[in-house]
């Protein structure tokens, strides 16, 4: 099993369903503005007044390099985590890398980087950057359990969380051309089971099209749209996204397990099955590689609030 899916399945066990709960769908649904201003002023749960675990996962795959992986969990703590192919020792997130921390493709060629950070305050960052023929795949991740207080008629759960400013980007090399692809998912799980989601995913039609300026990069977006902006040249980064969700009711003394999963994947594939196409290019100076990069910028993060209301 791949190590990224050992760890989804890792924050998946830590997940109980509630009886009450099995084959009923939850009643999720975004709050109205007057509902997000009656919130003003109310207690909630964050990582500062409640356990969180935090989970951070990367791994990175490059032609003719050694394929590299690792995972950290922490409890009340950041948990970070970097592997690159080649190996490389670079500062963790954050902040976010430095130019000099991203390898030079000149030289290297084909090459993948991954770093993956939850911060202690639930904040998640995320940089997958490679060329050539590479796949990068970096997951943050919190966890935390919720129990419902006594009372009669129970309590509505509300979740507030941001997923900060996101880039799905990519650039294809003319000498260098590759069908390059750059996806960003965060997800939202009740008991294990997906409440609310966001998925952006960038890619080129037709990298062959750049010699001519007609390249055309599409931008697919599912769940919740990410408010990149409208002008969108295909690099540019999104805002950042402020949701609050109602999960509904919950039971006095009802168990709520929550998970949030931020995971950036960065990849290249050949024309077709098999193909080398995707590789850099030699020309016995330098490489020329096409690129794919997935970055999620949590320095405007927010830490997540769980409310338990009336």
């Amino acid at each position: 099993m791949h190590p990224i899916h050992k760890l989804l399945a890792a924050i998946g066990l830590l997940a109980t369903t509630l009886p009450a709960l099995a084959g009923t769908p939850l009643p999720v649904r975004a709050l109205s503005s007057t509902e997000i201003a009656a919130l003003t002023g109310m207690p909630y749960l964050d990582p500062g007044s409640q356990a969180f675990t935090m989970t951070a996962g990367a791994s990175s795959q490059a032609f003719n390099k050694i394929s590299t992986q690792g995972a950290q969990r922490t409890v009340g703590g950041t948990a970070a985590v970097y592997r690159g192919a080649p190996t490389t020792t670079v500062p963790l997130l954050p902040p976010m890398p430095p130019g000099e921390s991203v390898l030079d493709m000149i030289t290297v060629g084909d090459s993948a980087q991954s770093w993956a950070t939850m911060t202690a305050a639930g904040v998640p960052h995320v940089f997958d950057t490679g060329y050539g023929a590479f796949g990068a795949d970096a997951t943050a991740a919190w966890t935390t359990s919720i129990t419902v207080p006594a009372g009669a008629a129970g309590r509505e759960l509300v979740v507030r969380f941001v997923i900060p400013p996101v880039s799905v980007a990519g650039a294809t090399e003319q000498q260098g051309q590759a069908y390059w692809r750059a996806k960003l998912r965060a997800e939202l799980l009740v008991n294990g089971f997906p409440a609310w989601s966001t998925e952006a995913f960038r890619f080129t039609l037709d990298p062959s099209q750049v010699a001519f300026s007609l390249e055309q990069l599409l931008l697919q977006q599912f769940g919740a749209g990410l408010p990149f902006p409208a002008n969108d040249t295909g690099q540019a980064a999104s805002s950042a996204l402020v949701a609050y969700v109602t999960l509904g009711r919950f039971n006095p003394g009802a168990v709520v397990d929550l998970s949030m999963i931020v995971r950036g994947t960065a990849v290249t594939v050949p024309q077709a099955p098999g193909g080398t196409d995707n590789r850099c290019a030699w020309n016995h100076v330098r490489y020329f590689c096409s690129r794919a990069t997935v970055v999620v910028d949590g320095a405007s993060g927010e830490p997540p609030r769980i409310y338990l209301l009336p």
